[in-house]
């Protein structure tokens, strides 16, 4: 007899219930395997064939009651029933992959290349696998030769979801390959990974501090990173009188930072010639623009595209500031913050 997993997995497959027999033009064959499986087989719902009847592995139409069509195998020469069912089993549609890799893998982005590689591998190797017997042979081979996988992946077929689980493994040493390419500076070993790791822990320290005040620029145009008890600088006290009395005077001193969001605008007007000459260009321009926005920016135009040109206009108007201006509008501010002076009046020559 059968094993009842075998039955309850073709079930789960068919909405909760299947009915399992065996037809053929060979009679005798077909009453011996329907033998084996008794307590499965009804007249008119087969869903395993003998060879003979269709002679291929293939997907027939049972209607409604079984939500459409529903795998069936051709029987082989003495093949026992056991091996037969487990067939069909497998015969039915792959209808999930799960790839399994280290936890510090998931941390990568989706377009490091070792990440990207996979799921192109993955996706290519699934296309024509449509059975859970195709996706197993198809998922087998496919992380050989690659440069960060190791070319033997563990592959779990659950024939109850239609679901293939495939664990790849990292090569040794290839922690260290993903890690520069993310972090965009060369770590080779434990001590430079340390090193790296103390220089960012120091960048996010500072950046923590600031992130707010950026945010709020963003948004609403002005923020505000308030002063830090670190960088408290305390003056000497002093007497005051005032009248017949005697106090003391405290004074400490801290820097503030007023982040701006200044809207910088640039634009570009090559000359490229008479009108009856570039008139054509321009209405390339114009329709490239409309069909493809980013495309369009990298158009090359005298040697650069035009994204560079606006991003060097971009840069330049950002840093036009002369150095006495900006010193002029750093001691007016610092007056409006100490004095809490709201009004301004601004003169531009």
């Amino acid at each position: 007899m059968l094993n009842d997993s075998v039955y309850s997995d073709i079930s789960a497959r068919c909405g909760g219930s299947a009915h399992i027999g065996v037809a053929g033009s060979d009679a005798q064959r077909v009453e011996l395997l329907n033998a084996a499986l008794p307590q499965w087989v009804t007249e008119n719902n087969y869903v395993v064939f003998l060879h003979g009847c269709d002679g291929a592995d293939g997907v027939i139409d049972y209607g409604d009651g079984y939500g459409g069509g529903l795998p069936c195998v051709a029987a082989e020469e003495d093949e026992e029933p056991a091996a037969l069912v487990r067939r069909l089993l497998f015969a039915f549609p792959a209808l999930r992959i799960d790839v399994c890799v280290p936890a510090w893998v998931r941390s990568l982005p989706a377009d490091n290349s070792a990440v990207a590689e996979l799921i192109s591998r993955v996706r290519s190797c699934a296309e024509g696998a449509e059975s859970l017997a195709q996706c197993s042979n198809a998922l087998e081979g496919m992380l050989a030769d690659s440069a960060n996988w190791c070319g033997d992946v563990d592959i779990e077929l659950f024939p109850a979801e239609g679901r293939a689980s495939v664990t790849a493994k990292i090569k040794d040493g290839a922690f260290f390959g993903m890690l520069s390419e993310t972090a965009g500076e060369e770590i080779t070993d434990e001590s430079s990974l340390m090193a790296f790791a103390v220089s960012a822990a120091q960048a996010r320290k500072n950046y923590d501090r600031v992130k707010d005040a950026l945010e709020c620029a963003r948004i609403n145009g002005y923020g505000i990173v308030p002063p830090s008890f670190e960088e408290l600088s305390l003056e000497k006290p002093s007497v005051v009188r005032q009248g017949g009395n005697l106090g003391v005077k405290l004074r400490a001193t801290a820097p503030s930072y007023h982040i701006v969001k200044v809207e910088v605008c640039s634009e570009v007007n090559p000359v490229m010639g008479a009108a009856s000459q570039t008139q054509s260009m321009v209405d390339d321009m114009i329709s490239g623009f409309e069909r493809d926005e980013d495309g369009m920016w990298d158009t090359d135009l005298f040697g650069k595209s035009l994204r560079s040109m606006v991003r060097d206009g971009l840069s330049g108007r950002a840093v036009s500031l002369r150095d006495d201006t900006r010193s002029k509008l750093r001691r007016a501010l610092t007056r409006m913050v100490n004095e809490g002076k709201g009004g301004v009046i601004c003169i531009l020559l």
